[in-house]
């Protein structure tokens, strides 16, 4: 499953490796310009679907998906932007009282976040699959596929993780393809997922 997942989505990353790179150059600087985050994030990730869905994509499919999930993709900034001020104020406030306490206090608000980010990873990946999109049901749905497939959703991590390193090590990377990758792999393993599930359903009626 895991192999498959990774293969299809480096398959995925060549065909579309001219479009992906001009989105990921359009998602970072939208990323840095803050106000536009939460537009080029859900653009980026409803494009991966397409993509992993074998359709053809253009240079307008990225802003046409941005535009039409205006409110939602600002909804889910919002939210994410209040969570991530909470992590600092947190982080800042017990890092500064030397007690162990207060690093065991600090460690559990790393894993929290660790954890926060994973969820949003598989949600932005479930939404544009959603009958009936909701932030809500998407993080309900991403806590779900966590806790049934732990093994892949822990692989995924592993890959995010080195990537960020490595982008981080060659800021090239990170400006011509690192994201849109994630965003590739992230996708190809929630459509694995819930294929899995959809077929399980009939099965156990």
């Amino acid at each position: 499953m895991i192999w498959n997942i990774v293969k299809k989505s480096a398959l995925d990353t060549w065909d579309e490796m001219l479009f992906l790179i001009i989105f990921n150059i359009i998602w970072l600087v939208g990323t840095l310009l803050v106000i536009t985050w939460p537009f080029v994030t859900f653009a980026l990730f409803y494009t991966a679907r397409d993509v992993g869905e074998g359709r053809g994509i253009h240079f307008s499919t990225f802003f046409s998906y941005g535009r039409s999930m205006l409110k939602p993709a600002y909804i889910w900034g919002g939210i994410n932007l209040a969570v991530i001020i909470a992590v600092w104020f947190n982080l800042s406030f017990y890092r500064a009282i030397e007690a162990s306490w207060a690093s065991m206090i600090t460690l559990f608000i790393i894993s929290l976040s660790v954890c926060w980010v994973v969820l949003q990873l598989i949600a932005l990946a479930l939404y544009p699959r959603l009958v009936e999109p909701s932030f809500k049901l998407a993080l309900r749905n991403a806590a779900v596929i966590v806790g049934r497939y732990p093994i892949p959703i822990f692989v995924l991590l592993i890959i995010v993780a080195v990537l960020l390193v490595v982008s981080v090590l060659f800021s090239a990377l990170a400006i011509l393809i690192s994201f849109s990758i994630i965003a590739i792999l992230t996708n190809n393993l929630v459509e694995t997922i819930v294929s899995q599930e959809l077929e399980r359903k009939p099965a156990e009626e």
